[in-house]
This record gives C-alpha cells, structure tokens and sequence, in this order.
C-alpha cells in the first residue's frame, strides 16, 4: 500500500486506527476502511505511528489515534479480514456512479441477490496501485456477524488487501431526485434528437439546393 496516500487519507478524515492483529501483523485504518500493512515494521504509540506514516506534528495534533490488540483477523472492528469467510459474494462493478450531496460513490452488485454496495472508491487509494497492476482483484461482500450489516472486501488472488464499509445512499429522497433528474435528461435527449433532425433536414435542403444551382449553370452553358 502507498502510505502517503492512507496519510492523506488520516490527515482528511483525522483519524488513525492501527491494528496489531497477533496472527498477521499489523492492519491501518480510517472510520470506513481498513488496509493489510503487515509489510511495515511493528509501531506503538503516537510518535512512532506518526513517524511511520511521516505526518508533520502540527497536522498530528489533529489526528485521534486508536490502537488495538486482536487475536486474529476473523474479527477486526466486526469485520472479518481473513482470506475467506463462508457466505461471501463476489461483487460486480456497475457503470454509473452516485453523488449524494457531492459525494462520490461507486456501487457493485452482489452475485447472488443483487443487492447494491455504493462506496467512497478514494478510500481504495492507498491500494490503487495493486489494483491497477494485478490480475487477480476480487471485490466480495461479506456481512458483520453481529449487524447484519455488509461491508467490501477487496482480494488480490487469496490475499485480503483492504475492507471497506457502504455509503448509504438509496433514500426515498435520492429517488425522487433521480427520478426528477430522468426526467430532465429524457427531455433533453428528445431535444437534442430534434435539434440534429432539424440540423439534418437544413443540410439536406441547402445540398439539394446547391445540386439545383449546378444544373441550372450547365443547361445554361449547354445554350
């Protein structure tokens, strides 16, 4: 993972999880998602994380660090980051994206019941570049045992890579928004097909016209 990039994400957002997870190593997060990064050495306490993650001490002071001893993986936060949990879905990426309140999200769709998992895709940052280069990333939904409620797990090949949790985003007032907004961008489509039928007719007439003009000049050159 890009740390600068989940220091940018802790800088925003002004808070720093760090998981010391004792069958793993250690896991980063924000309030909305969590990063494998048992590739970095062992940190305790606020000045060796904010050395690792090199946050300036004035940005630091703005930052609320949380720390926390688990004896695996299988229950982080109420997630579950091992490499496979029963039940889980794999995950399709829809095209369109929402904006609730200028809030960028993207939406996958579970195999299984479609049910549709809208999530702040800048989150996934500090991982971007695996995503980029690797072949083998997968984006399953899983569920919190306790809630119910379901979460993202991204996987490269049989590695968990980051977790990240939905934005909700599907209200009754989003709807009616979307479908204040369809209705807006049916018309416009209408009135653009009209406006180039019309463009098209005045091109057709004014090369009929010209086509007119030519063979008035040669029956005129003929006599």
């Amino acid at each position: 993972m890009k740390l600068s990039k989940y220091a940018k994400l802790v800088k925003e957002g002004g808070y720093c999880s760090v998981i010391h997870a004792e069958d793993s190593g250690i896991w980063l997060g924000t309030r909305a998602a969590l990063f494998r990064a048992t590739e970095l050495p062992d940190m305790v306490g606020e000045e060796q994380v904010r050395t690792v993650l090199d946050i300036p001490e004035k940005a630091w002071e703005k930052v609320h660090l949380e720390e926390k001893w688990v004896d695996s993986v299988h229950d982080i936060f109420g997630l579950n980051l091992s490499d496979f949990e029963t039940g889980e879905q794999d995950t399709t990426k829809l095209k369109m994206l929402a904006a609730p309140d200028g809030l960028w999200c993207a939406c996958r769709r579970r195999a299984d019941t479609g049910e549709l998992i809208f999530y702040q895709e800048k989150l996934l940052y500090p991982i971007g570049d695996q995503i980029k280069d690797s072949d083998y990333i997968r984006y399953t939904a899983r569920r919190m045992a306790a809630s119910g409620q379901p979460y993202l797990v991204v996987h490269d090949g049989f590695e968990v890579l980051a977790a990240v949790m939905p934005v909700q985003v599907v209200t009754e007032e989003y709807l009616a928004d979307l479908s204040d907004f369809q209705a807006l961008c049916t018309e416009q489509f209408y009135r653009e097909r009209s406006r180039a039928a019309a463009d098209e007719g005045a091109e057709d007439a004014e090369a009929e016209k010209t086509m007119e003009q030519i063979g008035m000049e040669e029956v005129g050159g003929e006599a």
